[in-house]
């Protein structure tokens, strides 16, 4: 008898261990470490999914084991390697091994369908539950019968029925998602083809044959149901005829869903000395046992030439790669490029795939049909083949952070990969994170720095204007002077124009000009944004709309007016200024369906339009030749947040989408507005200058012990009780400090958060100082225990890149 342990898809610590399951007769050669099961759980035995641990002869409680019920997989999912990363991302992030695992697995690929049997009846019952009347004889599934009473059973009032023996339960679980098929048509013999059409060439009756067969002919011997019966000339009675002389058949093909149809083209490019210099000291440093490069290379220095050479040498060789961009915004141009070098050869991964061409994209990268992965953060756990390049582009950008459990850094992922497989990690940037450069300065990565543009352009003239003098001048526009003079001679010259705002919607805040009433979300303590487009107020918290008041609702005043600017409100005010310009605008709006992102990055590229407007996904990445002018609508959106990493932010920002101007032949301009135009940071960044940014930033850095001299664990604790939850935060801190008097922690907190409450929960944190790692499990175990059954839930997150 063969024993399988098995770790289940549990989000939950406790069942967070290995069980031991028989594996039938049956299964005997099928199940293997590393492939997905079903199995029954429970006292009701509910099916749910898992992953084959380990196999085994005994287990010693073989009596009371049950079944494997079924198997997922045909090959081994997860292999060994993939085993020990996951149980590493455990560790660090305190997630559950399976939570781990999954990250690794096809994307949102299996559903649970349960079905219910009415057994007998018992009135008593039948008054209690009135679902229990649509419950018939057959096995229906229970998401039929709640259709029909409109609302949801709960499992529990199921499995008490069960138990007194009045239904039967069955479920099934099966993959949501399976291989596309298309019916094809196909000559069964190419010579029999040209005999039909030779003798039947004269007939009206068989003229519609004769075409059918011809289009086969011309198209390689087959063709879809779809494109044949497109046309008048093919029918199913044509195509029955044909079948039955023997002359076709029609067969089920599994079809690709493509998220890419387009042929692309991108040309070589010639790399230039610094170019040259930089792969030979990454390969170099790389042969001598220095697996991490950090390339910092100012805006256009030509840092994806050099991707794309490595990447080329490295498939040369027989070796897999992934590249990693931070912004879905970024994928259609890293698409055209990829994939205009390296053809088909190229798999796509990101959230705006459609499910299918995800799990088509993960079955191309598993089956080993492509050696190239081009995505978003999820695109680090990509079955590559062969995996020894990971390149993680604009490798500062705080997307590669998960906000969601596992808490994972792609760029831990992406070390912990590359040393299972001995290969190289290549991270790019042209404002580095602090962590990467201090990491890079003490040695621990090589450093790789290239000062000048590729085409020898020289980087863009910057001005910093003052808002308050416009102010004072009487300008009370969202547009200085200057910016206006500026985009005024950039039409006339026919040049493009990006503005950057990093704030949607029309206006960022509604309040009463009477009594200072300022309009806020009912279930979020964030002030609502109001959208000129559908003409609401919204939540960019919750998604919550609310309509707009005519009066105020607190004093009854009709004083109501719209405060500050958003990406709709520059859209709306450039054109009263230019009303013949061409404006496109990209955000969170404008590309909230499939493909938008790829329109609107085109139509400007080609010159469909003279002016961007956008938010942080138009900051970086894009290359616009034709753009001279850049202008910065408010530069101190996030300097002074609450947050260690703001000014960070802030310098990245700036200096980033700075760059997206003078990348072609022309000079490029950039216009900064701010209230406060003598802070160092934004100094640094009219400059251009790194490297005085990062000595000023990491002194302080030092002085406040944050990272990268220190760790810093983010607990968020929540409860829709705020006393509950202020009197046990409190009593938390008195907790923590007796258990960690004697150890290098600095607490700070409970306070409550910048955003105190969300969705009508109110939110307080406590922050960890210092050597903290070593007692994450310590922190993690007293909350369990202590909030274990509390209305208050926790979270927690190691060196948080927001803790707002």
């Amino acid at each position: 008898m063969k024993i399988a342990s098995i770790i289940l898809n549990t989000n939950l610590k406790e069942l967070d261990k290995e069980f031991d399951y028989i594996v039938p007769e049956e299964f005997d050669d099928l199940v293997e470490r590393g492939k997905r099961v079903i199995v029954p759980f429970g006292l009701g035995n509910k099916l749910v999914e898992g992953l084959v641990l380990n196999i085994k002869e005994y287990s010693g409680v073989e009596n009371e084991l049950k079944k494997i019920y079924d198997i997922l997989d045909e090959n081994i999912i997860i292999d060994d390697k993939t085993i020990e990363i996951a149980i590493k991302i455990k560790e660090r992030y305190l997630c559950t091994l399976f939570e781990a695992i999954k990250l690794f697995l096809p994307p949102n690929n299996v559903k649970t369908k349960i079905y219910v049997k009415r057994f007998k009846f018992d009135e008593k019952y039948e008054q209690r539950y009135e679902f229990l009347r649509y419950i018939e004889n057959e096995f229906v599934p229970l998401e039929k019968i709640e259709k029909l009473i409109g609302y949801s059973i709960k499992r529990t009032q199921l499995l008490n029925l069960y138990k007194k023996g009045l239904i039967e339960i069955k479920e099934t679980i099966d993959l949501m998602v399976k291989p596309k098929k298309e019916l094809i048509y196909s000559l069964v013999d190419i010579n029999d083809a040209y005999n039909f059409i030779e003798v039947n060439k004269n007939s009206k009756r068989y003229e519609k044959h004769i075409w059918t067969l011809n289009q086969l002919i011309n198209n390689n011997g087959s063709l879809s149901s779809r494109v044949l019966k497109s046309s008048n000339n093919c029918s199913s009675s044509v195509l029955n005829t044909l079948i039955n002389r023997g002359l076709i058949k029609k067969e089920y093909v599994e079809v690709f869903r493509n998220p890419y149809n387009e042929e692309y083209k991108y040309n070589k490019i010639e790399l230039n000395l610094e170019q040259k210099k930089a792969i030979d000291e990454i390969l170099a440093a790389y042969n001598n046992g220095k697996n991490t490069s950090l390339i910092y290379g100012v805006t256009g220095s030509g840092k994806t030439e050099i991707y794309l050479s490595l990447i080329e040498r490295f498939l040369k060789n027989g070796y897999g790669a992934i590249v990693l961009v931070p912004e879905i915004s970024l994928t259609p141009q890293t698409v055209e490029r990829f994939k205009g070098r390296f053809g088909s050869n190229v798999a796509i991964i990101h959230s705006r795939l459609s499910e299918g061409e995800r799990f088509d994209e993960w079955r191309r990268i598993y089956n080993g049909e492509v050696s190239l992965v081009i995505g978003a953060r999820s695109a680090v756990f990509a079955p590559v083949k062969n995996l020894k390049l990971i390149i993680i582009d604009e490798e500062h950008e705080h997307t590669y952070k998960s906000e969601i459990t596992p808490k994972y850094d792609a760029r831990y992922v992406a070390k912990l990969r590359i040393e299972a497989t001995n290969g190289l990690l290549i991270l790019g940037s042209a404002t580095p994170s602090l962590e990467s450069y201090y990491n890079a300065k003490n040695g621990k990565y090589h450093l790789i720095e290239i000062l000048k543009r590729a085409n020898s352009n020289i980087l863009p003239e910057v001005t910093i204007v003052d808002m308050k003098k416009e102010l004072k001048n009487g300008n009370r526009s969202v547009f200085s002077k200057k910016l206006l003079e500026e985009i005024s001679i950039n039409l006339q010259e026919r040049n493009q124009t990006i503005l950057f705002i990093n704030r949607r919607g029309y206006s960022t805040f509604v309040s009463c000009r009477s009594c200072g009433y300022v309009a806020k979300c009912s279930d979020c303590d964030i002030t609502l944004t109001y959208h000129y487009y559908n003409n609401t107020l919204n939540c960019h918290y919750c998604g919550k709309d609310y309509n707009i008041p005519n009066v105020c609702p607190k004093c009854g005043s009709k004083y109501i007016k719209y405060f500050g600017a958003g990406t709709e409100k520059i859209e709306n005010e450039i054109l009263k200024y230019f009303p013949d310009a061409r404006v496109l605008r990209m955000d969170m709006d404008t590309t909230k369906n499939k493909g938008a992102h790829e329109k609107i990055y085109k139509a400007f590229k080609n010159g469909e339009a003279d002016i961007l407007i956008g938010t942080q996904m138009i900051a970086k990445g894009m290359d616009f030749k034709n753009v001279t002018l850049v202008g910065i609508i408010t530069a101190d959106t996030i300097l002074n947040l609450p947050d260690y990493k703001s000014a960070e932010r802030t310098f990245q920002l700036i200096s980033q989408v700075s760059g997206r101007a003078g990348r072609g032949d022309k000079l490029g301009k950039v216009i900064i507005q701010t209230y406060d135009p003598e802070n160092p940071i934004i100094q640094f960044a009219s400059q251009h200058d790194f490297k005085n940014f990062y000595e000023y930033e990491i002194k302080m850095r030092q002085i406040m012990n944050n990272p990268p001299f220190t760790d810093i664990i983010y607990v968020l604790l929540t409860s829709q009780n705020e006393n509950e939850l202020i009197k046990t935060s409190n009593k938390l801190r008195y907790i923590f400090e007796e258990a960690l008097k004697h150890e290098d922690v600095k607490i700070l907190g409970p306070s409550p958060c910048h955003i105190s409450k969300i969705k009508n929960t109110f939110r307080w944190n406590m922050i960890f100082k210092g050597k903290v790692v070593e007692y994450y499990y310590k922190i993690n175990k007293i909350l369990y225990n202590e909030l274990g059954n509390s209305p208050i839930s926790f979270s927690m997150d190691i060196n948080p890149n927001n803790m707002l």
